[in-house]
């Protein structure tokens, strides 16, 4: 089955100058892709003038969706999913970063399969990714990232993939006299994809990857994950990686880290982390979710905190659940450490798409935060902490 998306529906900039490409994947994949990545609110999503009027002078950062697995061309609108670059237009998403999982064991509610099928194979296959990627999740990453890069290329220069503190800095210059200007940061969830040597983490940072959580749906040789069967703490390995990636300037993010895991990183990383999607015990409490120490250790490295959107993050899949772990966060750690971690196109569903973003701010002023409390959640505690990281050329 192939098809093919254009920009016939997209309001926002009918003349892009875009070039669009064809996604090719089976009936199957297409239904699954579509069924799992929903909303819950129907459009058009209300919000006040107020809201409105604050929203569009914000720069809004999203700290982690799963788009790039979602074998749609990201620069056309699309029905399905949450994430394309029409609908960040629409909902002020200046920047989002994408992440590339890369092994997806199939476990909770069929315990009749093995903890180690991979349900990422079948998916790529029928998304028809090469060859190559169905064995080796590095070279998943790579063909991830050359996915990204190729939409860069085809954007005439309206989507920026961002690699240095120079390229922000201009991107943010000339997003201020041109909104429909959006941006991009690369990054991989489960470092298992260096697949047992730290030198593969200088190719990924070749082909764009700046930020990377070391663990994700399993423990692997860097460390335990919270829904892993040991639970543990940082390898030599892990170690060995951790450090690497402060070496080269990258974003260390400690999402699905297991408690012992996020132990040992806040002992050891020496530059600011995040925690790019994740929901607080204190708020919403399971495995998933971080505790208040944990989240207050972040804050004491001057990282960030990104809070997804999903049910299990929040509890459920409304707006009142996410306000309510926004403000619980916010108390807890002050508004110089909370971002948004949507986790969109992550097969979860979400209040809303990018396209409704202004309804957080929407919600947020409507609890009483102040204007500059609410800019930086949207956005500007990610700006800043990219700036404190991120290599400088």
């Amino acid at each position: 089955m192939s098809i093919g998306y254009t920009n016939s529906n997209d309001s926002l900039a009918p003349a892009t100058g875009f070039t669009y490409r064809k996604a090719h994947f089976s009936p199957m994949a297409y239904l699954w892709l579509r069924m799992v990545n929903r909303t819950r609110l129907r459009k058009p999503y209300r919000a006040s003038e107020e809201a409105k009027r604050l929203h569009a002078t914000l720069t809004v950062a999203d700290l982690h969706c799963d788009a790039l697995l979602s074998n749609r061309d990201l620069l056309a609108r699309s029905r399905r999913g949450h994430v394309d670059i029409p609908r960040m237009r629409e909902g002020n998403v200046a920047l989002q970063f994408f992440s590339l999982p890369t092994v997806a064991p199939v476990r909770a509610g069929i315990p009749w399969l093995p903890l180690d099928t991979d349900a990422m194979t079948p998916l790529l296959a029928a998304e028809h990714w090469p060859a190559k990627t169905r064995k080796s999740s590095c070279e998943r990453v790579l063909y991830g990232a050359s996915l990204l890069r190729d939409m860069e290329a085809r954007s005439a220069g309206m989507f920026r993939l961002i690699r240095t503190t120079a390229q922000l800095d201009i991107f943010l210059n000339e997003r201020r006299t041109n909104p429909l200007l959006t941006a991009g940061v690369l990054g991989v969830e489960g470092l298992h994809s260096l697949e047992g040597r730290v030198e593969t983490l200088d190719i990924f940072y070749d082909a764009g990857v700046r930020t990377a959580g070391l663990v994700h749906l399993a423990d692997n040789n860097l460390g335990g994950c919270a829904h892993g069967k040991h639970r543990s703490g940082l390898t030599p390995f892990g170690e060995a990686v951790l450090k690497r990636m402060e070496e080269k300037n990258m974003l260390v993010d400690f999402a699905h880290g297991s408690a012992r895991l996020l132990d040992d990183l806040l002992a050891c990383c020496t530059r600011p982390p995040i925690l790019s999607h994740t929901g607080l015990k204190g708020a919403h409490d399971n495995e998933r979710n971080i505790t208040d120490a944990h989240a207050r250790g972040i804050a004491a490295k001057g990282g960030v905190i990104g809070i997804g959107f999903f049910p299990w993050a929040i509890g459920s899949c409304s707006m009142k659940a996410l306000l309510k772990t926004l403000v619980y966060a916010v108390d807890l750690v002050g508004p110089d450490h909370v971002a948004l971690g949507s986790d969109w196109d992550g097969m979860v569903i979400t209040p809303f798409d990018a396209s409704g973003t202004v309804l957080v701010t929407d919600a947020l002023l409507k609890h009483g935060l102040d204007e500059d409390d609410i800019a930086k959640i949207m956005g500007e505690n990610v700006i800043r902490v990219l700036r404190e990281t991120l290599p400088d050329a």
